[in-house]
């Protein structure tokens, strides 16, 4: 199997563009920005695999390649992509290693862990490991700082995080040693999930856990309606969320409303339940029961 260093760039807050702007508004927008990301990493041997959306996910040969073009890629954001009064930002993640390759498209735990990396990043970020980019042979000259430890799926051994900066005003960023383990703050906001007698939680600092029946998902519900991928929970400005990616939508309890979920996205609020699929909130060993 080929190593390769695999890249997802994404809108971030892209279904607010939506909401504000409309479909056509914000579609158009969308595109010529990932055309613009496409462009960029063609320049620093990237190839394109896919656009999923207001993602693309592309290739490098290595991770300094990655490294450079994730750099030229938020450069070239700052100030140039406007909709309406709303600055258009992007969030990066990447992660080396072996691939599997067929009909055009790749597979296996390198793009997951990429698609994590991602997962964690915000508006803005670009986010790696210490492993892929002590690989890129960058490391000294980058400014970059670690983020802790944490655990990814499919991985034994909890990951350290490194985020890449890539402002070039050296007066507001400060050089960290990636091998300075940085103290996160006490979590401010907190989310509890409690699945058929397991309980998750998450913080604001938690990556984005995907819920579905497939064996890739952070949260694996074997429910019959439900999709592979199914939804997404996700914090953003100061709130927790769920996103529907479904065929069949998601189904909440919520302050004694019942709502339904499509392709679309709503915040969590104080405390409910969440059905995937269908509205037989009957079967707990598949409801997830959320508080915040």
């Amino acid at each position: 199997m080929p190593e390769l260093t695999v890249l997802f760039a994404d809108i971030a807050q892209s279904t607010a563009l939506f909401e504000k702007y409309g479909d056509d508004r914000a579609r158009a927008a969308i595109s010529t920005v990932l055309d613009t990301l496409v462009s960029i990493s063609n320049r620093f041997d990237g190839v394109l695999i896919k656009t999923i959306g207001d993602e693309i996910m592309c290739t490098f040969p290595s991770p300094k390649q990655a490294v450079r073009a994730s750099i030229a890629m938020q450069e070239s954001m700052r100030g140039n992509f406007v909709l309406g009064s709303e600055p258009i930002g992007i969030r990066i993640g990447f992660h080396h290693g072996k691939v599997i390759e067929e009909n055009d498209d790749i597979y296996g735990d390198t793009v997951n862990v990429a698609a994590r990396m991602a997962g964690l990043a915000k508006k803005g970020h670009i986010i790696t490991n210490a492993l892929t980019f002590n690989y890129s042979v960058l490391s000294e000259s980058i400014r970059h700082r670690s983020l802790g430890k944490t655990k990814i799926k499919g991985k034994l051994l909890a990951v350290r995080i490194i985020e890449i900066f890539w402002q070039k005003d050296e007066s507001q960023v400060t050089r960290v040693s990636s091998a300075l383990d940085l103290k996160m703050p006490e979590s401010a906001f907190n989310l509890t999930l409690t699945i058929n007698g397991r309980t998750i939680k998450m913080t604001e600092k938690s990556p984005n856990k995907i819920i579905g029946r497939g064996d890739e998902c952070d949260i694996q519900i074997l429910a019959p309606m439900a999709s592979r991928v199914h939804a997404e929970l996700q914090f953003s400005d100061g709130n927790f969320r769920i996103e529907d990616q479904s065929t069949n939508g998601t189904w909440l309890e919520m302050g004694g409303n019942s709502l339904r979920l499509h392709r679309d996205t709503t915040i969590l609020l104080g405390k409910g339940r969440i059905a995937l699929g269908s509205a037989d909130f009957s079967d707990v060993s598949t409801i997830i029961e959320y508080q915040i």
